[in-house]
């Protein structure tokens, strides 16, 4: 699982090193890095290729003239495989770079089978985000199934 939030420099070159525990998990199971902008925020994601061909199976089921069908084949063009370097960083394409408005510094934060990279100021108002609607809502309901 990736897990944990990290603040990381980016230098002059884009080259962001990725936490050490989420290369771990990566090269403990032969996976790949696969980088994308989020649909959801405005972000980059990172997985798996594995989580990346769970995603693609997804796809695969959906009508393929639909708009959802449409809009996912777009999040996969907009998809990179990453290689680390022999120090851990990488390089953040400047597609996904402009995207998430990222300069000097990432925020990683892990969020199960993939991860999230932050400009700080977007991570910072995510998280407050996070805390109002705790204030509001009060704590989730969450169920856990048995294994």
């Amino acid at each position: 699982m990736f897990l944990s939030t990290s603040h990381n420099k980016i230098d002059l070159k884009c080259r962001v090193s990725i936490p050490a525990s989420f290369r771990v998990k990566l090269e403990k199971s032969n996976e790949n890095l696969i980088l994308f902008k989020s649909l959801q925020f405005k972000c980059i994601e990172g997985t798996t290729s594995s989580r990346m061909q769970r995603y693609i199976d997804a796809i695969d089921e959906l009508d393929a003239l639909s708009d959802e069908a449409f809009v996912l084949r777009m999040m996969m063009a907009d998809s990179f495989e990453i290689k680390f370097d022999i120090n851990g960083r990488v390089v953040i394409p400047d597609a996904l770079m402009n995207f998430a408005g990222l300069s000097n510094k990432a925020v990683f934060m892990g969020i199960g089978e993939s991860f999230y990279i932050w400009s700080p100021a977007d991570y910072e108002n995510q998280y407050m985000k996070s805390q109002e609607i705790l204030k509001e809502k009060g704590l989730p309901k969450l169920i856990l199934k048995k294994n």
